[in-house]
């Protein structure tokens, strides 16, 4: 899908995506029980864990794509 940003971007995009998509739930409903201190670092975990994923998925693919290649050979 976007090539030009090198191998499998496009999952870490979505994973982008998904964490951009939370921040408003986040807000809604951390900031009122606990500040907005909480709610960065909430957001910041959250992040962390969604890129996590995005890596070991990443590394998955990236690893299952070379065995293939070695296989084929």
């Amino acid at each position: 899908m976007l090539s030009c940003f090198g191998l499998h971007a496009d999952e870490m995009l979505l994973a982008f995506a998904v964490w951009l998509c939370s921040l408003p739930l986040i807000a809604f409903m951390v900031i009122p029980l606990f500040g907005l201190g909480t709610a960065g670092v909430v957001a910041l975990g959250v992040l962390i864990v969604l890129m996590g994923i995005c890596w070991g998925a990443c590394g998955w693919k990236i690893g299952h794509d070379n065995s293939e290649m070695k296989r084929n050979q």
